[in-house]
Formats: C-alpha cells, sequence, structure tokens
C-alpha cells in the first residue's frame, strides 16, 4: 500500500552546512541532516527549510510485525544493561557502607 504525506522539512541542530550548501546540495549531502516532522522542532534547535511530499509502500504486516519484535528486543536489552549498571552501583554503595560498618 502506498502512502503519501505532506510534512515539514528541517535540518538537524548539528547541521553544519551553509545556506549555499542547503540551495545547491550534491548527491545525498542534504538528506543526512534533513528530518520531517510536523511540529515546531525550532525550539530544539532545528532549521525550518520547506516542506514536503513524501510518499513511501508500506511493508507487509508480517515484516512489520516482525521489525516490531526486535526493535523491543533491542529496547529490552539496552533496559537491562542500563538496569544492572544501576544495580551494580547499588551494590558498590552498600558494600562501601558496610566497609565502613565492619572497621568500627
Amino acid at each position: 500500500m502506498k502512502i503519501t504525506s505532506i510534512s515539514t522539512a528541517w535540518i538537524t541542530s548539528h547541521c553544519r552546512l551553509s545556506p549555499e550548501q542547503i540551495l545547491n546540495p550534491t548527491g545525498d549531502q542534504l538528506l543526512r541532516d534533513v528530518v520531517f516532522i510536523d511540529l515546531d522542532m525550532s525550539t530544539h534547535g532545528y532549521t525550518k527549510i520547506g516542506t514536503a511530499t513524501i510518499e513511501f509502500d508500506l511493508i507487509d504486516r508480517n515484516e512489520m510485525i516482525n521489525n516490531k519484535v526486535v526493535a523491543l528486543r533491542a529496547e529490552l536489552q539496552t533496559v537491562k544493561a542500563d538496569a544492572q549498571v544501576k544495580v551494580q552501583k547499588l551494590e558498590d554503595q552498600l558494600q562501601s557502607l558496610l566497609a565502613i560498618e565492619v572497621s568500627k
């Protein structure tokens, strides 16, 4: 299924292209820094450069579900790793306090 949408084009706050380079980009130079969002991103340091008509083909349902599963598993790994770091930090603090208690 084809989807067509009109969206606002913004360059990221990290874009270092000059106005001349934005108006006359070479290759995919500009596309690396463009995002398409219908929110006011100027408060986040983004610069509005225009509007875009975006057309894309949706992938099939099963592939979409599989992609979501992959993304959720990756997010789960990140959460587990972050939690493990926090647990280790708390364990270290606890051991430091216990070492002070024992040395009295």
